[in-house]
């Protein structure tokens, strides 16, 4: 099973495009911090598509933490001169839970 969760923010706003069909699609990058050590973090390449990604683009900018739920994609860039082969990591996002925005006043 290819199921993965990551709970972190947005180290930017996602960046909406629509491809020649007409369909929404939004990368965006999750700072999450490391388990072990809270003053490290990973830096997780995510795209989500369709109403998914317009929600994302209308709701979410930097900083702002999200919970996703999704899989994991790997995808090799062969290469002709004999250099070894480049493998990209992407997290499809299938569902987004947007948390705190820290660009938000507290209701008092």
């Amino acid at each position: 099973m290819n199921n993965i969760k990551l709970l972190g923010r947005l180290t930017a706003a996602p960046e909406l495009k629509r491809s020649t069909q007409g369909r929404s699609y939004a990368f965006f990058t999750i700072a999450t911090p490391r388990q072990n050590n809270r003053d490290e973090a990973d830096f997780i390449r995510c795209i989500a598509f369709d109403k998914l990604a317009d929600a994302m683009a209308r709701h979410c900018g930097k900083g702002r933490q999200v919970l996703l739920d999704g899989r994991l994609e790997v995808n090799v860039s062969d290469k002709q001169d004999g250099t070894p082969a480049t493998f990209f990591h992407t997290v499809i996002a299938h569902h987004v839970d947007f948390l705190h925005d820290p660009n938000r006043e507290a209701v008092a």
